[in-house]
């Protein structure tokens, strides 16, 4: 399966929502590279993160500007035969996400976001069972309170690039499901 135009699909929502088993889902389904986004923090991010320190707005555009520009040179790669790239990143905020559309590396490339969330409580069990991940469970509070969820005319039912989806006691195949079934996402 090919896109009509270069396309890179953003999964994203707060750390717990199933963002990278997702992303590599819908890598898998469209045969295309898979970029984790968290592996585009800078090294003074990581380390805030690792700390508990939470990061600003100033910490994230550089690291949103990687995320964009590393994606979109994915998706218009000529060795890419689907046109097609997926990347993880948290994108919580909608002006994180107009910013990732902004820098993009070719003007060619449509993006669609695909924004997974749920309660607080689930993220934070979810949270607390990963183990080796930088982002610990006491930094879910400050990613839940600043998550702007699409909605309106962000939402690709009123014509935005935006799916959102409520993960609550979902399995991860029963979301995949739910995305996959957008025709509108390529």
């Amino acid at each position: 399966m090919s896109a009509s135009r270069p396309t890179v699909i953003v999964v994203g929502g707060p750390a717990g929502t199933g963002k990278t088993t997702q992303g590599e889902l819908l890598s898998s389904y469209y045969k295309c590279p898979f970029i984790e986004g968290d592996s585009l923090h800078p090294k003074a991010n990581i380390d805030k993160m690792s700390a508990g320190i939470p990061l600003t707005d100033d910490d994230r555009w550089g690291w949103l500007e990687e995320v964009s520009k590393t994606s979109s040179a994915s998706a218009v790669d000529p060795g890419n035969a689907s046109h097609i790239a997926v990347v993880s990143c948290s994108m919580l905020k909608k002006k994180y996400r107009q910013y990732i559309k902004e820098k993009s590396a070719s003007d060619e490339v449509v993006f669609r976001f695909v924004f997974i969330y749920t309660t607080f409580e689930e993220l934070m069990k979810r949270v607390g069972n990963r183990k080796g991940h930088y982002m610990k469970s006491d930094m879910v509070k400050s990613q839940y309170d600043i998550m702007e969820i699409p909605e309106g005319k962000e939402l690709t039912s009123n014509g935005g690039d935006c799916i959102a989806l409520d993960a609550t006691d979902k399995s991860p195949e029963v979301i995949f499901k739910e995305i996959a079934g957008y025709e509108d996402l390529i």
